[in-house]
């Protein structure tokens, strides 16, 4: 029997579990059983999307779960980022636009769900959204900020939700750059 009140049916727990998005309420949701207006929420998003990811897909997090892809498009509009694609697992990308090593081994635990984000053409950050920052972390962070060729940013405004904490690696000039820019908009 077809839905018409625009509420959810019913899910279906394989298919949803399986193939689902998860969606502001909570509920996990895959195409058949989504409502009406989680099909224009997902497609709104999709189109808002477009100018941020290009051809890539949506990162992981992003890819799930709907309100991550809400905050994802307001984060990377406000910060003027697009999606970079980048196995790269440290700074060298940062510098050189390239990884240059090869296995390329994350410099910690810290570096989960880490996506790499480009503006003006190029690379402009690293965003890791860890759980928590250890000890060791915090020392390796400590070194990177002293330099003058990053700027580091520990902050809540990130996009990944699940109680992380976003770890920003700016390149300095871009990041001086776009925060001139919006003092001036």
């Amino acid at each position: 029997m077809a839905n018409t009140t625009g509420t959810a049916t019913k899910p279906d727990p394989d298919c949803c579990r399986q193939t689902g998005l998860i969606y502001p309420d909570g509920r996990k949701r895959c195409a058949k059983h989504a409502t009406a207006e989680d099909k224009a929420l997902t497609a709104e998003l999709n189109q808002a999307a477009r100018p941020i990811l290009g051809s890539l897909h949506w990162p992981y997090g992003a890819d799930v779960d709907i309100a991550a892809r809400q905050r994802l498009v307001t984060w990377a509009n406000k910060h003027k980022l697009r999606l970079a694609q980048s196995r790269c697992r440290q700074l060298h990308w940062l510098r050189t636009n390239r990884c240059t090593e090869d296995p390329c081994n994350r410099l910690g635990r810290w570096m989960d769900h880490l996506t790499h984000w480009q503006a003006y053409g190029g690379p402009a950050l690293l965003l890791a959204q860890p759980y928590n920052i250890g000890t060791q972390a915090i020392t390796q962070l400590g070194e990177i900020a002293a330099t003058d060729e990053f700027t580091l940013q520990i902050t809540a405004d990130h996009w990944y939700g699940y109680d992380t904490i976003a770890v920003e690696i700016w390149r300095t000039d871009v990041h001086t750059a776009i925060t001139s820019e919006s003092h001036f908009s």
